[in-house]
């Protein structure tokens, strides 16, 4: 998953000194952790855990909802929950500096690494600074994403032109496809490394799938917000279904607006079709996974679609929209699914229409994503990761922790 551009290329270590391969001090920061709510969240979740697996000491903070410790070791991984706020139907953790400073000098912090961009991105770059610690990010997320919410729209230039401001400050930028990279380019000359997100299913043939309601069911999992397109989708579903009524639809999540999607579904006649399943944990989706015919992922937004990577781990065909970044490496459109207009239902109900016609074709497909998804596992994620890492550390020559206290407060 690297690009040709010399700035984009992560070489993996091989017959590096030994100084070179002492274990790293990490701290990751991330809204979404654990329990993951979102494709961030599991990302970060899994990435830790390897990390920490291969004897690295990785910390975490994140946000804190009620009842949750605010501090605890999983899996290796010590994680901190600090205040946070819900906003917009997110969770915002809103550390303060002399918190986080705490933290880094605690554990002997030797590179920071950010997976979100909102207050706590801020917070961390001006605590990592202070303390002369090379900050990495991850680009999970776009200014689109931040402003899906109408009350967010406003503010889209004023967004746009504090991200681009802050892409100029990392030590080095991770993107999770190279379309991305090739986008990031454009703002930023510090050096991008594309590393896909991991596909944490294994095992999946041991799977026991659910019950399939109708003879062919396609499946949708992610959060029930405008830039799912989920809209289109169910116009496309209902299209489709006069068509065949065989169709059913699965859709797991949660989100703003599960009421109204609930009732545009009755209103376009397919309410008995379509089923609301709510937030699945993994284990349970993963029973969905193995039971649908066929994975759809209508985003407007997205930057590269994690669901749709595990769906082709059980074999799935996948339906992506084109206004996905990374579509075209996701998907070999006529191979391991289709790509189709994300405005144009029509186009979506026309494809629905032809794999429910074929189920020889699915599984054509569904091979075929398999062995593309390989191509995504923890394994190749976590070592990809790890050499870039140590790459930063030796781009920085940050060999110790530096003591620095902060003017007008103690140090931690």
């Amino acid at each position: 998953m690297t690009g040709s551009d010399p700035r984009t290329v992560c070489t993996p270590i091989v017959g590096r000194p030994d100084c070179e391969r002492r274990n790293l001090r990490i701290c990751m920061l991330s809204d979404d952790f654990l329990p993951a709510a979102t494709g961030v969240g599991v990302h970060v979740q899994r990435l830790s855990q390897d990390l920490a697996m291969r004897g690295h000491e990785v910390v975490v903070v994140t946000s804190r909802r009620a009842g949750e410790p605010v501090r605890e070791v999983k899996d290796g991984v010590v994680v901190y929950r600090v205040f946070t706020l819900k906003m917009f139907g997110f969770y915002q953790a809103l550390p303060g500096p002399t918190t986080l400073a705490r933290i880094f000098r605690e554990h002997r912090v030797q590179l920071v690494h950010l997976h979100y961009l909102g207050f706590m991105l801020l917070l961390a770059m001006w605590v990592a600074r202070r303390l002369q610690l090379p900050v990495v990010h991850t680009y999970h997320m776009t200014v689109d994403h931040l402003t899906q919410p109408l009350l967010m729209r406003p503010l889209r230039p004023l967004l746009a032109s504090v991200i681009r401001w802050v892409c100029r400050r990392f030590a080095h930028i991770i993107v999770p496809s190279q379309a991305l990279a090739t986008q990031l380019q454009r703002v930023t000359s510090v050096p991008l490394t594309a590393i896909s997100n991991p596909v944490v299913f294994e095992q999946v043939e041991h799977v026991e799938p659910v019950t399939k309601p109708l003879p062919f069911m396609v499946l949708f999992a992610g959060r029930l917000n405008p830039e799912k397109n989920l809209p289109m989708l169910l116009r496309a579903f209902a299209l489709a279904h006069r068509r065949r009524p065989g169709l059913g639809l699965w859709i797991a999540g949660h989100g703003d607006q599960r009421a109204r999607l609930e009732a545009m579904a009755a209103d376009l006649g397919v309410g008995e079709a379509v089923r609301f399943l709510g937030f699945l944990p993994h284990a349970e989706l993963a029973r969905y996974f193995a039971a649908c015919d066929l994975f759809v992922l209508p985003s407007l937004v997205e930057t590269q679609g994690l669901v749709a990577m595990e769906a082709m781990r059980f074999k799935r065909p996948v339906i992506v929209t084109s206004a996905i970044v990374s579509a075209q490496e996701l998907v070999e459109a006529g191979r391991t699914g289709f790509i189709v207009d994300p405005v144009d239902p029509n186009d979506l109900a026309r494809r629905l229409c032809e794999l429910a016609a074929d189920p020889s074709v699915c599984r054509q497909m569904g091979a075929a994503g398999y062995e593309r998804s390989l191509a995504f596992s923890p394994e190749q994620v976590v070592l990809a990761t790890e050499s870039c890492l140590r790459g930063v550390l030796r781009s920085s020559g940050r060999v110790a922790f530096n003591v620095v206290t902060f003017p007008g407060r103690r140090a931690a």
